[in-house]
């Protein structure tokens, strides 16, 4: 067996094992905090307990942690599996991703400027301001976890239509 695919197969389980890792933290809070004012609230309003050597952070929150389980897991995976998209067509998904990256760029810039605006007009602490709500007529939605979600899509779909792209111009051409 070639190294690379050594290589790639530890990628992708360890790509995958992160996922596994962030649907557990996010099952675990909501089992433990069932109910909530808006939606991903239990995933803001608490604290992850943390070990040596992280125990300096001040807050660590269940979502952060999800987000960045989530996004190196999808790294990992796309790096474990680029060989076999290289012989794809890959252009219409490049461009899907684009277009969210676009859309949920849109998004995170919009949330800032909020923020920072709630911020402006109401002073304190910023991050008391960030975990208001979006209201919504159904359930209201927690201003930081959106935006941690959000973001995350960004990033991800940013980096996948890269990805894409750099695979799609290392292609042989042929005349």
């Amino acid at each position: 067996m070639p190294l690379t695919d050594q290589a790639d197969r530890r990628l992708l389980l360890l790509g995958i094992l992160l996922l596994g890792l962030a649907l557990s933290v996010m099952v675990y809070y909501w089992i433990t905090i069932p109910n909530e004012n808006s939606f991903g609230e239990r995933y803001v309003n608490s604290e992850v307990p943390l070990i040596f050597p992280f125990f300096v952070i001040m807050s660590f929150k269940p979502i952060t942690l999800t987000v960045y389980l989530i996004f190196t897991g999808v790294l990992l995976i796309l790096e474990a599996i680029k060989e076999r998209l290289r012989d794809r067509n890959t252009r219409p998904i490049k461009i899907i991703l684009l277009l969210v990256a676009f859309a949920s760029g849109y998004e995170v810039l919009w949330n800032f400027f909020a923020w920072f605006t709630a911020w402006q007009r109401e002073g304190g602490v910023l991050d008391a301001i960030a975990n208001t709500t979006h209201e919504y007529p159904i359930l209201p939605a927690n201003f930081n976890f959106a935006t941690k979600i959000i973001f995350l899509i960004f990033a991800l779909s940013l980096y996948g239509s890269l990805l894409l792209g750099k695979l799609e111009r290392s292609k042989p051409t042929t005349h």
